[in-house]
């Protein structure tokens, strides 16, 4: 039974994987040796509690400096992951990506709505950390770097429909450059995150309309009794800042190893569409001229984190009644959506859930391509003219 039970699973999810492949080079020799030696280098030091020496990556900044943007390479496996590079730009002030990406009072999904629903950070003080980083956007000369431990639960997997939570170690380094700072972050996790949950999305990803349950597999059919897990991941990504075009340049270097069984069922693909999930929802808010100003976000978070889950309830209220009512349920069974119907998920909500739906609700809304009204389940302002 066990034998016929693994067959099925790897049928179905090698079906599911395949449908979801992304165009992209498979030319692995278009990343040097050397790059992947300072690779290999920056994942020591998450380890070893050392600063990165600036001449220890010179071949790493200079290949993403050299490499056009919207470039997409498979990587080299680490540790029986596979790998992606993808590079692109956005068109932003790096002192503004700085305080969006690290304002310690300000939730870390407000920029990356479409991958992460809860962040924390677990080493103590980090806030000063975060500040001197922050402050230090603009001084060419300096090297500051930080570094910490924090914990993530993603959004729904865009295969699957399950999310997983987990904790990584982060460092974070400014380097001095040639006319602006270049930043560098790795993130470690080689600690197994906790066991799959299901969860769905509604209609469009880029809506950032997501449902979770606490029920473990995968929200597929045939594929529910799966014990799905995050086993290991590494993620470089390098930000090059040009002061003269006000644009920046990002190389995003990451392996993943997932699955079940210890069965690493994650493809290059996938990685790359978890890439472009997150670099398009960063790309999207920096650019936009309507993106409320980090300030006015952090005003907003405070007035809701006062309220008290009666009132937080009565507030998302609406926007579950639209959810409930979607003829576009996506990914999203229709026990997820007759469970928001009857009120039982409203009652399940933590307050920290409630807080990230309105006050993305409240992004949404400011940025100009959604109305309050439709909460981004429906047509949008410029589909209905």
């Amino acid at each position: 039974m066990t034998i016929k039970w693994l067959t099925i699973f790897i049928t179905n999810l090698a079906f599911l994987l395949a449908a979801a492949g992304l165009s992209y080079s498979q030319d692995q020799h278009q990343v040097a040796d050397q790059v992947y030696q300072e690779l290999q280098y920056l994942s020591s030091l998450i380890e070893s509690g050392e600063e990165i020496d600036p001449a220890q990556v010179v071949a790493l900044t200079d290949f993403v400096v050299t490499t056009p943007s919207d470039t997409s390479l498979t990587l080299k496996e680490r540790n029986g992951m596979k790998g992606v590079l993808h590079t692109f730009e956005i068109d932003r002030s790096f002192a503004d990506l700085l305080d969006y990406l690290y304002n310690p009072d300000m939730p870390a999904y407000i920029t990356r709505p479409s991958s992460l629903q809860s962040h924390q950070w677990i080493t103590p003080e980090i806030d000063k950390e975060l500040r001197r980083l922050i402050d230090a956007a603009e001084e060419t000369g300096t090297t500051i770097s930080l570094r910490g431990q924090e914990s993530e639960t993603i959004t729904p997997d865009t295969n699957t429909g399950s999310y997983y939570s987990y904790s990584q170690d982060r460092l974070v380094s400014l380097l001095p450059g040639s006319s602006a700072p270049i930043m560098i972050s790795v993130t470690l996790q080689d600690q197994i995150s906790d066991i799959g949950r299901r969860g769905c999305i509604v209609g469009e990803d880029g809506n950032w309309d997501y449902l979770y349950s606490e029920k473990t597999g995968l929200n597929k059919m045939g594929l529910g009794w799966v014990d799905s897990y995050m086993y290991e991941a590494y993620s470089v990504i390098i930000y090059i800042p040009d002061p003269v075009t006000k644009t920046i340049k990002l190389g995003i270097f990451k392996w993943l190893n997932a699955g079940w069984q210890k069965i690493n069922m994650v493809k290059s693909y996938h990685i790359l569409g978890g890439i472009k999930r997150f670099a398009a929802d960063l790309k999207g808010l920096l650019e936009s001229p309507d993106l409320p100003e980090v300030a006015e976000i952090v005003d907003k978070h405070l007035e809701l984190k006062e309220k008290d889950a009666e009132e937080l309830r009565h507030l998302v209220t609406p926007y579950l009644d639209l959810i409930s009512s979607t003829e576009d349920a996506g990914t999203c069974p229709s026990s997820f959506i007759s469970s928001v119907a009857s009120g039982e998920y409203l009652e399940q909500m933590s307050s920290e859930e409630m807080i990230r739906i309105l006050l993305l609700e409240y992004i949404k809304t400011q940025i100009g391509d959604r109305s309050s009204e439709t909460a981004g389940v429906g047509p949008s302002r410029h589909d209905r003219g």
